[in-house]
Formats: structure tokens, C-alpha cells, sequence
């Protein structure tokens, strides 16, 4: 099960950050390829459903997203299921001096063939992962 994630700092504060990077359907603001709505009523919580439109390796994808732990500040987890892999997104919020550390996880359990495909995709997740480096300029660099 591969996991790869990045860490940023930038000089909002806790609540802010979570708030915002938590929400999927703010994700079209720092992840380009991403277009997400919520499916499920309000407050975000344990259950609440994401759809997401994205693109994976040039291919357009339409994922559900659920939140699976919702510990706010400082951490959510979200999964999404396919035929070829389960993924959970795990977002982690730590208060700093100078603002916000977050950390962005993913970690990918393939199924069927995609046990061997996995093997070549980490190149196509880790630069999927720069797309976090977007939220210095939204949330400010400390």
C-alpha cells in the first residue's frame, strides 16, 4: 500500500485552513484538474459525500468521496472506492508560530491488475501531490 504525502506551511490559522482544504468543493482553487459538489446535506461531518470530477493520468475520472473521520482542526480523512484501487486522503492541520502546517496523505491500496500498474503510477501521485504547493498562494505564505 503506497502512501505519499507533502507538507506546507502557510500563515493562516488553524480554523481557516481546515475549513477550507477540508471542504472538497473548494478543491477546483488549488487542485486545477478537480471539480467537486457536496452531495449530502450540511454541517461536513463523518458520512458527508463528496462527488468529484478529476482527471487521473489524461483520463477524466468521477469519484465519491466519503468522509471517513472528520476531527476538526486537525485532521479529516476521506475515501473514495474504484474496481482498480481504494484511496483514502488524509489532511493534517498542526498549529505553528507562523501559521498552519498541513500535511496531505494519500494512501492507495490497489485491487486486481492494478496490483501490477501500481507499480508504475507513483511518478504520476507524486506529481499529483506538488498540487498542495497551490495553497501557499490562496492561504498565504508564512
Amino acid at each position: 500500500m503506497p502512501t505519499y504525502s507533502k507538507t506546507i506551511t502557510v500563515k493562516e490559522d488553524i480554523k481557516t485552513c481546515f475549513d477550507f482544504v477540508a471542504d472538497f468543493r473548494n478543491l477546483n482553487k488549488w487542485n486545477p484538474h478537480d471539480e467537486a459538489e457536496l452531495l449530502t446535506k450540511e454541517p461536513l461531518r463523518e458520512g458527508s459525500i463528496f462527488k468529484v470530477n478529476t482527471e487521473f493520468n489524461n483520463r477524466k475520472m468521477l469519484l465519491k468521496y466519503e468522509v471517513i473521520e472528520w476531527g476538526e482542526p486537525l485532521r479529516a480523512s476521506l475515501k473514495t472506492e474504484t474496481k482498480g484501487f481504494d484511496i483514502i486522503d488524509t489532511l493534517f492541520f498542526s498549529a505553528t508560530s507562523k501559521g498552519t502546517e498541513i500535511t496531505y496523505s494519500v494512501n492507495i491500496k490497489y485491487k486486481g491488475l492494478y496490483m501490477i500498474l501500481g507499480l508504475f503510477l507513483g511518478g504520476v501521485f507524486n506529481k499529483l501531490m506538488e498540487n498542495i504547493y497551490n495553497l501557499e498562494e490562496i492561504l498565504g505564505k508564512p
